[in-house]
């Protein structure tokens, strides 16, 4: 059993190591308008302070700085961490969300993006605490990819699967999970991105070029439908995509 925790331990430490090398390269993560709208549905205040949940290299973190009084970003990696380029009214702190820190009720905001389709474990748990350490009235900002339409989820686990180990998620199931932590007023909006780089996604996942190919040949030989769905445009080198963002709003 030791043996199978450290061999996972190592696991994590070696896969955001690779990813935080390339993350801040990643177009999506990036995407002004996908940044823009998670900001808008934050409604923040110069009052806040807010937690930012799995902030990886900051990106969250820096768009919603200024708007607020303070936030803390909450992330396991170090070498993601080691990124983030701390100043002003940011501060980091290397933990993981289901092992916090924090008493009740000391945040006006939790904002949490792209984190909890990488929880394989104790993902209610996670949920939970983000409710637990806000305050009475305060707000979460949740947002996960999901696949365009339910007929192509099963080509998106797929495609996936050769990436990383992960959760895919339908937007009823982030508000599911966020229901069963007792958050209120649960609202969904959606933002897509669109013509997104594939390439782009690949060359900055830090995948082995040989499981890159693998992926990109799924998307440029995949069926009609999924082509549809996507609203994919293959150009000589590249195919572009509309990625599906939901972005989940709820009150405590």
């Amino acid at each position: 059993m030791v043996g199978k925790v450290k061999k996972k331990i190592d696991y994590d430490r070696a896969f955001w190591k690779m990813r935080s090398l390339r993350y801040n390269g990643l177009e999506w993560a990036n995407h002004r308008f996908y940044l823009d709208a998670f900001v808008k549905a934050g409604k923040f205040k110069n009052s806040d302070i807010v937690l930012d949940v799995g902030t990886g290299t900051g990106i969250v973190a820096h768009a919603v700085s200024p708007f607020v009084k303070e936030i803390i970003g909450l992330d396991k990696s170090q070498d993601m961490l080691k990124h983030s380029n701390w100043y002003g009214n940011m501060y980091f702190l290397r933990r993981d969300i289901r092992n916090t820190l924090f008493v009740d009720g000391v945040f006006d905001k939790v904002t949490c993006r792209l984190v909890f389709h990488h929880i394989l474990n104790c993902r209610q748990k996670a949920m939970d605490e983000c409710y637990r350490v806000l305050k009475k009235g305060g707000l979460m900002v949740f947002s996960e990819g999901v696949p365009p339409t339910k007929t192509v989820k099963k080509d998106y686990i797929k495609i996936f699967r050769l990436k990383e180990k992960r959760v895919t998620f339908m937007e009823e199931d982030l508000m599911d999970l966020m229901k069963k932590s007792g958050f209120k007023e649960i609202e969904c909006e959606i933002a897509y991105l669109k013509k997104m780089s594939v390439k782009n996604w690949l060359m900055n996942s830090g995948l082995h070029k040989s499981v890159q190919e693998k992926i990109f040949l799924l998307h440029k030989n995949a069926a009609n439908y999924f082509k549809r769905d996507y609203n994919m445009i293959e150009t000589a080198g590249d195919c572009l995509i509309d990625m599906k963002m939901a972005i989940v709003i709820g009150k405590k």
